[in-house]
């Protein structure tokens, strides 16, 4: 089941699936409502009920939007052979679209159990995800650039390992970052999120220390410090 954008940008059930992820990553799934979403548009709720029965299917609409933008992160450029950074590119896309999907990774394991539907859906796509992070990893393998990793469980292992780190990472990062400045601007939002996200990042590329020359996971964690550093100097 191919993940793709189901909204056309600029229309109202675009405009409500954005405000509700604005909320959401403000204040939880939880404590929002779809009078919430529908005040925050200055728009009936009669209206928002025309285009989502529930605030369920609004947090599956967000889900779908996020994994198209995966989509394209994930996909590989056509005709391209072995990619050195296709690791790089992973680590710092994913975490910086778990930037703008935060209430995902932290409300996560209660948002699958409250939906049945979601959960599927989330299942397949996480199956997804890992055959594709193996097939990343392992021409790094092939290549010499990631060493010691054993069979192809141990590879699975590896992948589902950095896939677990890199789907909490963020929030975890928040609950123990002391450095960024307090408040509930969105500026500080931002500010705390970004300091998050490049944790976050630290935390991934660590699982692989063990397993690269130190001056290509050296190289590695500059390249991706630099990228991010870059990224947040354009916002």
């Amino acid at each position: 089941m191919s993940a793709r954008p189901t909204t056309t940008k600029g229309t109202t059930k675009d405009r409500i699936a954005s405000a509700a992820v604005e909320l959401f990553n403000a204040s939880g799934v939880g404590p929002v409502t779809t009078n919430h979403i529908a005040a925050h548009l200055g728009m009936s709720p009669g209206n928002l009920y025309y285009h989502f029965a529930n605030k369920e299917e609004i947090v599956r609409e967000a889900f779908e939007r996020m994994n198209a933008e995966a989509d394209v992160l994930w996909q590989a450029p056509p005709d391209q052979g072995f990619d050195p950074f296709a690791l790089q590119r992973i680590v710092v896309g994913n975490l910086q679209l778990y930037g703008r999907y935060l209430f995902f990774a932290r409300d996560l394991t209660s948002l699958l159990r409250a939906d049945p539907v979601l959960r599927e859906r989330y299942g397949n796509v996480a199956e997804r995800r890992m055959e594709q992070l193996v097939a990343v990893l392992k021409p790094l393998v092939l290549a010499g650039l990631l060493n010691n990793v054993g069979d192809d469980d141990d590879l699975r292992a590896l992948a589902e390992s950095a896939w677990l780190v890199g789907l909490f990472c963020v929030p975890y990062a928040e609950t123990v970052d002391v450095a960024s400045p307090p408040g509930r601007s969105a500026k500080a939002r931002a500010l705390r999120t970004q300091a998050a996200i490049e944790r976050g990042a630290l935390l991934v590329l660590h699982l692989f220390k063990p397993y690269m020359d130190p001056f290509a996971y050296t190289a590695l964690v500059v390249l991706v410090r630099n990228e991010l550093e870059a990224a947040a100097g354009q916002k």
